[in-house]
């Protein structure tokens, strides 16, 4: 949390004991921030910890005016005046998750203070660090709650910031049993009798009861009529038991006339299923699985003129225009159904949510689907196909009210101009 205020220099030093890290997620996705002028630029979970890496940076005055710089006073003497921003990290900060389903308290932040507040100059840079307890495994998206705007103060909340916490594998050997009376002594499995008489008998092998079955499954449709159409349904395990960074993508065909598929599953975890169809625009989607089957339809749209999808998949930070990483695969994706499809032209639309002044948020929407613009003409398509217009705010999918819904209105559509 931030003041503005006029005073001095803060020293900070980074410390603190390192535990075991199972997962790291850098440079997290994040759906909203209170205050732009930090950021997460890592979180990593110990078996203990939620370790969240952040980054203040003050704001440089604007003005020509050097700082410090020094007044007259009354008296006849001179007062040096400096501007700085004030930080610290409340000590009651909050890590919620589900929509405040389940809260985990702050265990202690570094390079910041806590009750007290230290001073930042102008263009200053700090890094600091806060330990919460650890989020359960399975919760893959929390808010960071740590406190109320008022009085000048500038609270440090982030909601919807995305991390890599796949759920426990079952580990039944591990949990603690619960008391049983004594196990009667286990009859010995009759002999076979011997096939010949110098032949020993040999023991019954008992039978190992067979695992459930767990599969993905689901239809293939057009999205227009919703008509079953035949599809290639692409997988890949992102995380789970003993995943390796490169783990091979394997596919199945959905089945005419039904449009049905099923993916049987041999090991649980995170799913990566993409599904592509002659003729339509392809979708992806994350999908977990742990004991029982996820059933997922997929409605595809048709390549034709008028047609209009979202672009789910295209992220970009907070407030920036410069695309991330986790949106090149659905980009690259676009760049295939475009070159599949020579004589295409589109229309790419940017829109944003309701928060900021209007005209920066227009500006910023057209930004954004100029960076998308350059990826795919970096990648070949000729830039005279692709159109561009940032509507800002003003075309909301939704009322633009709650946290929830504003993520939904920060989006890019294309629209087919010409096929």
């Amino acid at each position: 949390m931030k003041i503005r205020l006029f005073t001095l220099l803060l020293l900070l030093t980074v410390s603190g004991l390192r535990a075991q890290v199972q997962y790291t997620t850098e440079n997290p996705r994040v759906d909203d921030v209170n205050d732009t002028d930090v950021i997460i630029q890592r979180v990593e979970l110990t078996a203990q910890y939620t370790i969240i890496y952040m980054r203040f940076e003050a704001p440089k005055q604007s003005s020509g005016r050097s700082w410090p710089f020094s007044i007259p006073m009354p008296n006849g003497g001179q007062r040096q005046l400096e501007s700085t921003n004030n930080i610290g990290f409340q000590p009651n900060s909050r890590l919620y998750v589900n929509q405040g389903e389940k809260s985990y308290k702050l265990i202690r932040a570094e390079n910041i203070p806590g009750e007290t507040r230290r001073r930042v100059r102008p263009g200053e840079r700090v890094d600091f660090v806060a330990y919460f307890e650890r989020i359960e495994p399975g919760y893959t998206t929390f808010d960071l709650f740590e406190c109320k705007d008022s009085r000048g103060y500038i609270c440090f909340n982030f909601w919807g910031v995305h991390i890599i916490n796949p759920r426990k594998k079952d580990t039944y050997s591990q949990r603690t049993p619960k008391a049983t009376p004594p196990a009667q002594p286990k009859l010995q499995p009759k002999p076979v009798p011997p096939t010949t008489p110098n032949e020993a008998p040999k023991p019954v092998e008992p039978t190992k009861p067979q695992e459930t079955a767990v599969a993905i499954k689901g239809i293939t449709r057009d999205a227009k009529t919703k008509q079953p159409i035949e599809a290639t349904i692409t997988y890949r395990l992102l995380s789970g038991a003993e995943v390796s960074s490169d783990e091979p993508a394997d596919s199945v065909r959905s089945a005419g006339p039904t449009g049905k598929y099923q993916i049987t599953i041999d090991r649980r975890g995170v799913y990566a299923v993409t599904v592509s169809a002659k003729g339509y625009f392809g979708q992806s989607d994350t999908l977990a699985t742990n004991r029982i089957d996820v059933t997922r339809d997929f409605d595809l749209v048709p390549i034709e003129a008028g047609a209009k999808i979202t672009l789910r998949n295209i992220y970009f930070n907070v407030t920036k225009y410069d695309l991330k990483p986790e949106s090149f695969p659905e980009l690259d994706r676009l760049v295939g159904v475009m070159k599949t499809n020579p004589t295409m032209q589109i229309r790419l639309e940017g829109h944003t949510d309701i928060v900021g002044e209007f005209d920066k948020n227009v500006e910023l929407s057209r930004n954004r689907v100029n960076e998308v613009k350059r990826y795919l003409v970096d990648k070949g398509i000729g830039a005279g196909r692709i159109e561009t217009v940032g509507y800002g705010p003003s075309r909301p999918i939704n009322t633009n009210k709650s946290l929830k819904e504003r993520p939904e209105n920060r989006r890019v559509e294309l629209v087919i101009v010409k096929v």
